[in-house]
């Protein structure tokens, strides 16, 4: 079997198991069908790569945890050319999110190839990226490497669900046994191709801060009866007016030491009358700021975002709701808290009948370490390198993950975290994840292992 055919295995295994999970739970814990496409899968990386499963150990917590350790020569606690002993751990996720197939022009779960393209649910996001990790441990197995300190990979199946039944386990397990990590790698950013106007060079963008997460509700109550009969102030409208509030009053802006780092290596790639607002962006924070901001896609880099995503009243046309709800999505930049974020969004609502808490579970922001905000310190190197010899010539500049990974549950356990995904692809191929007809090249996939090759082979 040969890696297409492998991966494309991969993608037709249906790890998309039904909605829910914690915060919203509709499939309980040990429902049978929704848990036997994670075995499975977890199986199936048992039979494809023998030759890294004779050499490393496996530990198979749950479906929706799979833990390996690949011994490194160097004894625990040793040192070897200035190695610490201290392990490296690379996470990845089995899950993906749900489809709707008749939106699909190929099948998701068929793994077709159609113009040098594998399409199906998971191919970026991020089944390519779990296949090309064991595609590179199992490549090096063959040719009898050993890496110098142990090497872990913790695969998670509900990442896509918050990663509580998976990520958040797995590092229970390893506090339990006394486990810290050198360095992390996760899923992140891209080498992404015309990131903004005026710069069309491809970037690696290597993340090395996180947002953080919180969902919010916002509800108002009224007495429930004949929709003939309305009040003189209708709930609805008073949800209404907290929402607009909301959106009239943003979140202040904020660099961050990381996005200051970006934007400083930015500044050599931009057009002249931009570089000197880049490269001094701390200094000349208010026009930074004015202009950065007059650009959509850096918005979510320099303040929190708030983003309404659920609006529910009445279950029928004819009838006035008991309550008439709203659900907004934060991503918190620090030095913001959850609680922090809360108390801005009360305060900008600031009426009293709205009562307004944390939906499902929120979590801080995931600052850099020092040393990553000045590309540097343990794993940089190493990244660096990889990319390199994936994509000879891009450059590497630190940035912030905006989205929510596995990682942030390992922020206690590891000295710095990255989270980065080795695929070159443009903005129309990026909105592709989590959309319908998701695939990526045939190219895309080759780099991918040889990042992971090239990664592992330095370890």
């Amino acid at each position: 079997m040969e890696l297409l055919d492998r991966f494309r295995a991969a993608i037709r295994i249906k790890t998309a198991w039904p909605s829910g999970g914690p915060g919203g739970v509709s499939t309980p814990r040990g429902d049978a069908q929704a848990e036997a496409p994670l075995n499975r899968f977890q199986d199936f990386l048992e039979e494809a790569y023998p030759r890294f499963h004779r050499a490393a150990e496996r530990f198979r917590i749950s479906p929706y945890s799979l833990v390996y350790r690949w011994p490194g020569s160097t004894p625990a606690g040793g040192s070897d050319g200035g190695k610490t002993g201290a392990p490296v751990l690379i996470l990845a996720h089995y899950d993906v999110v749900p489809v709707e197939e008749d939106q699909w022009t190929l099948s998701p779960f068929d793994a077709e190839i159609r113009d040098g393209y594998v399409y199906g649910r998971g191919t970026i996001d991020m089944k390519s990226i779990l296949i090309a990790i064991m595609e590179g441990a199992e490549t090096l197995c063959g040719q009898g490497f050993t890496p110098r300190e142990d090497v872990w990979f913790a695969f998670g199946g509900d990442e896509e669900r918050t990663g509580l039944w998976g990520a958040r386990e797995t590092c229970q397990w390893f506090v339990r046994r006394g486990l810290r990590f050198a360095w992390t790698l996760d899923e992140g950013s891209y080498v992404c191709e015309n990131f903004m106007p005026g710069i069309a060079e491809p970037l690696a963008l290597l993340g090395i801060e996180e947002k953080g997460y919180l969902s919010l509700e916002l509800s108002v109550r009224q007495r429930p009866g004949h929709a003939s009969r309305p009040p003189k102030v209708q709930a609805a409208a008073v949800l209404a007016r907290a929402l607009l509030r909301i959106a009239r009053r943003p979140f202040p802006f904020v660099l961050t030491p990381a996005v200051e780092s970006f934007f400083s290596g930015l500044a050599e790639k931009a057009p002249k009358h931009l570089a000197p607002f880049m490269r001094h962006a701390r200094l000349l924070r208010p026009l930074f700021f004015r202009i950065a901001a007059s650009t959509a896609e850096l918005v979510p880099l320099i303040r929190p975002t708030v983003a309404m995503t659920q609006l529910e009243g009445s279950a029928a046309d004819n009838v006035l709701p008991s309550v008439v709800r709203a659900v907004i999505n934060l991503r918190l930049l620090p030095p913001w808290t959850v609680e922090g974020a809360l108390n801005f969004i009360k305060k900008a609502v600031g009426d009293e009948r709205v009562e307004i808490g944390v939906y499902g579970e929120g979590n801080n922001p995931v600052p850099a370490s020092a040393a990553q905000s000045r590309r540097a310190g343990p794993g940089w190197a190493e990244l660096e390198q990889a990319i390199g010899a994936a994509y000879p010539g891009v450059p590497v500049l630190p940035f912030i993950m905006t989205a929510a990974t596995d990682s942030r549950h390992y922020r206690d356990l590891a000295g710095s975290i990255f989270r980065f995904s080795p695929l070159r692809l443009p903005p129309s191929e990026i909105a592709l994840m989590h959309g319908h007809d998701e695939r990526i090249s045939i190219e895309n996939l080759h780099r991918v292992v040889q990042f992971y090759t090239s990664l592992l082979s330095s370890l």
